[in-house]
């Protein structure tokens, strides 16, 4: 389950790009769209909460990270366990630290189904496949017009002063992760070294989706 809600967290401030997409009819996605540009270069700090069906709190994390379009991040959760999610673009790894273990994979197949791919990715691909509603001033709610293939039912966006402030996902299971970001700033650029995929040669790697 932390791997899976790691997952979906991983690449969502990325941002849109190619914004030409047709959504003149619809001022909610379009009032997203450009928001989520003016958010593409991030870092900050993040709380994660994770409730059940019935509202009880299974999971709770801290931690770091740092968004450089194009789907460039660097997503570092420091407590309670140590896990590093960082793609270079082309590439996502998820590094377990304590087990010494870490999994590569394409920046698609699952991550396209999730709200990460929807935050991540062209908006000309990627929108057209959600229903967006704005809930008030600096509040969006999107819900996938085809629920069978995604890993949500259910995503909230909100921001505060042009920055993205919380989120929250309700999936298929019922559970719902709500994300609080903090100390948000904006940057100009990450080198590339940022957002290497090199590990220490103790750690276990596994190659998937080649």
């Amino acid at each position: 389950m932390i791997y899976r809600m790691m997952l979906i967290l991983a690449v969502v401030l990325t941002g849109f790009s190619n914004l030409t997409f047709a959504a003149s009819n619809n001022s909610a996605a379009t009032q997203l769209s450009q928001l989520l540009e003016h958010n593409r270069n991030l870092k900050g700090a993040f709380h994660q909460e994770t409730y059940d069906g019935s509202g009880k709190q299974v999971q709770e994390s801290d931690g770091v990270f740092i968004l450089a379009k194009p789907n460039r991040f660097l997503w570092n959760s420091i407590a309670p366990y140590p896990q590093r999610i960082i793609s270079n673009g082309k590439t996502v790894m998820i590094w377990d630290v304590d087990l010494q273990q870490a999994t590569k994979k394409p920046l698609s197949g699952e991550v396209g189904r999730s709200p990460a791919a929807l935050l991540g990715m062209p908006a000309a691909k990627i929108l057209p496949n959600y229903k967006v509603t704005k809930l008030d001033t600096n509040r969006f709610r999107l819900e996938p017009k085809n629920q069978d293939d995604n890993m949500f039912k259910q995503l909230t966006l909100s921001f505060k002063d042009g920055k993205i402030s919380d989120m929250s996902i309700l999936d298929g299971l019922g559970q719902t992760t709500i994300i609080h970001f903090k100390d948000v700033e904006f940057h100009t650029g990450e080198p590339a070294k940022t957002f290497s995929l090199a590990v220490p040669d103790d750690v276990d790697v596994i190659q998937e989706g080649q």
